[in-house]
Order: structure tokens, then sequence, then C-alpha cells
């Protein structure tokens, strides 16, 4: 029987191979003619498969440390779903609108997308703004709303995949396992309902971290208080998007609080992490340290590597009126050879703000040693020794003893 570790690192292992999965398939596609004027999903993709690196290994770390703790299991269904996501995204843009060739399920790949989503961006935040941090409900008083967000996730899952119609992300695929006519009305309106209900299911979950965080003291409150900022983030930034793209000219302003939205969500993880971090939750610290480290640098590279191929491209359209591959092959040897610089000060950075002890100590401990070896007063060396181990152990009390040197053998003798 696989055991919990085996199994939290093996979602963490399948989320990764399907976002490779995902990325090959979005790089393929990236060129493709996608109808009404659809933009390319190698992007999202590649936000996704930041996504599943944060949410995964903080999720197989927890898991694998805490398994009764519904936290772990939770970070890892969702890296697993961003995953599976990415990798169909990718496949159903390729096999629909990249190639001549019929491939084997493009429509019921893009009808997964169709639904799928629901999972990272509605169940799991409400099931993580109810749950954490020991994996249960603020009080028994909260059981209510957790079945409230399962029972309306799962109808909303249920009437979108067999509503009758076209895709929502495919426009031009028609739903291969939609419903008839009979049946399709009573789809439409069992989604229509969970649209409208999902609403305050999902501020009511927000509110619930909102109530934690009163009631709780202490370390939990401090732990508490990082995933509220984030969730508070996320919910603003998403709510005000909606809200501002309903006007006529405010389509501009309500990207930039969708991308704001996105940054909040990805900062939920990271948030997470630093509540372990700091305040010792789960005993993973170093590892959590790591993770942060590792995290904040695929972030920052992923950009570069966005960035760099939209800029390349650009260029190159207007230079030789087409795209090319080289964009792609001069972003990745960029990021390539950033990687070691940038990993180097990303974990300055988290030392020097999460281990500032540690940190202090090895800066004082590289600074004396470079004093000793120019050194010879063998009094200023005392001095020098007892300051360091002062700043870098905080004893309550230091004291240095020289053994006197022996006489000399021909002093001794008669």
């Amino acid at each position: 029987m696989i055991g919990p570790r085996a199994a939290a690192w093996s979602v963490w292992g399948a989320a990764l191979g399907f976002v490779l999965v995902g990325l090959l398939f979005g790089i393929l596609a990236f060129s493709a003619g996608l109808p009404g004027g659809r933009g390319p999903m190698l992007i999202p993709i590649m936000v996704q498969g930041v996504l599943v690196v944060l949410y995964g290994t903080l999720g197989a770390l927890i898991a694998s440390r805490r398994p009764a703790n519904l936290i772990g299991w939770l970070f890892c269904a969702m890296a697993a779903t961003l995953g599976l996501l990415s990798a169909a995204y990718g496949y159903a843009d390729y096999a629909l609108y990249a190639t001549d060739d019929t491939l084997p399920g493009a429509e019921l790949t893009a009808w997964l997308t169709n639904w799928l989503f629901m999972v990272p961006v509605f169940i799991a935040p409400c099931l993580l703004f109810l749950l954490f941090p020991d994996g249960r409900p603020p009080s028994p008083r909260w059981h209510p709303v957790v079945w409230a967000v399962v029972i309306v996730a799962a109808a909303a899952i249920i009437a979108t995949a067999l509503e009758p119609g076209r895709l929502d992300a495919h426009p031009y695929v028609a739903n291969p396992l939609g419903l008839g006519e009979r049946f399709g009305d009573i789809v439409r309106l069992a989604k229509d309902v969970t649209d409208v209900v999902a609403i305050p299911v999902f501020l009511v979950s927000l509110a619930s971290v909102v109530v934690r965080l009163r009631r709780s003291g202490g370390r939990e409150r401090l732990q508490v208080k990082w995933v509220a900022y984030a969730a508070v983030l996320t919910t603003i930034s998403f709510a005000t998007s909606f809200l501002v793209g309903l006007l006529p000219s405010g389509q501009t302003a309500a990207d930039v609080f969708f991308l704001s939205g996105v940054v909040g969500f990805t900062a939920i993880p990271v948030a997470a992490g630093i509540a372990i971090l700091r305040y010792r939750l789960y005993d993973i610290d170093l590892l959590i340290s790591r993770t942060l480290v590792y995290g904040s640098l695929t972030v920052i590279l992923v950009a570069v590597y966005a960035g760099c191929i939209m800029v390349l491209q650009g260029f190159l359209r207007a230079l030789t009126g087409q795209e090319s591959q080289l964009a792609v092959v001069a972003s990745t040897l960029s990021v390539a050879a950033l990687f070691a610089p940038l990993r180097r000060r990303v974990q300055s950075f988290i030392d020097r703000r999460f281990y500032r002890r540690k940190y202090d100590a090895r800066k004082t401990l590289e600074a004396f040693s470079a004093r000793l070896r120019d050194e010879t007063d063998l009094q200023a060396v005392s001095d020098d020794l007892v300051r360091v181990v002062r700043e870098t152990m905080q004893p309550s009390h230091v004291s240095l003893w020289l053994r006197p040197d022996a006489a000399p053998r021909d002093a001794q003798a008669p």
C-alpha cells in the first residue's frame, strides 16, 4: 500500500509532468490561427506552471509530514488540477488549430477545460479559507458552509459539463457531452442558479478567515494573518476587475485589476509558506525556505521568459514580417544564464528576511576570518573572538582562557 509521503510526491511529480506537456503543446500552438481573436494559451500555461510549483511543493511537504491535515492534500489537489488544466489547454489548442491532422481526444480535451477550472478557482480557495491552518473549520457551525461549497461546486461542474451548445473557451467546438434540448433547459437553469449562489458562498468562506483571525490569538493569529491578506487582495482585485469590465471604457483598468488578482492568487501559497516558515507551523521551515527561494525564482524566470518571447517576437515580426522560433531559443538561453546569479540574490534575500540571526552570524564569522588573517595582536584577536561568540551564539556569559606557553625544555634542565 502506498504511503502518504509517496502519494503526495507522486501527485507533485504528475502535476509537473502535466505542466511540461502543456508547455510543449502551448509552444507548438503559439503561432496557430485561433478563432474569435482569442490569444494563445502559452502565457496562462506558464502562470499555471508557477502555481503548480508553489502549491504542489508546499502541499507535498505538508502532506508528507502531517498526512492527517487536509491543507497539504488540498494544495496537492490544486496542483494536480492546475497541471491537468495546463496540459488540456495546450493539447486542445494544438489539436484543434495548429495541425491539419485529426488528433484523438481533441474535443474531449477542450470540453475538460470548460469546467475543470472551477476546482482551482472556486473549490480549493473556499476550502482553504475555511480550513487553514489546522485543517478544520473555525467551529462546528461552519460545517454547513463546507457542505455548501461542495454541493454548489458539484452542481456547477455537472451543469457546465453537460450544458448543450458551444464551449466557452473554444466557441467553434460543440459540447461533445451536451444533453438534448429536453434536459438542456434544466441544465442551463441549474448553471444560472449556481452562478448566482456561488458568489455569496465564496464571500462567506472568505468571511471565515476574518472570523478566525479575530477569534484566534498568539501564533495562530499570526499564521492566519498572512493567508487573510493574500485572500482579501485576490478577492478585491477579481471583484473590481469584474465590475470595472462592465463599463464601456473600462477594459484596460479591468485587465490591470485582473492581473492584480492573479498576483494575489499566486501569493496565497507564498503567504501560507511564510506562515509556516516564520511560525514553525509544521516543523518544515528549512524546506519551506527552499520552496520560497525556488518558487520566487520560478516566478521571476517565467516572467523574464514570457517578456523576452513577446519582445523578441514583436521585433522579429517588425523586421522580417513573420515570427520565428529564434525568439524561443534566445529566451531560453537568457533564462539559463540568469538562473545562477538570480538564485544567489533570492537566497540572500530570503536569508536576510526570515533567517536574520543565521545571516548575521555568517556575515560576522566571515568578517572575523578576514581580520584574523591580518591581525597579529593576541589581545585584539581575543577581544574579537569574544565579541563574535557573543553576537553569534548570544550566551548569557562569555569568558576566554588562553593556556600559557610551556616553559622551554632547555630552561627546565638542571
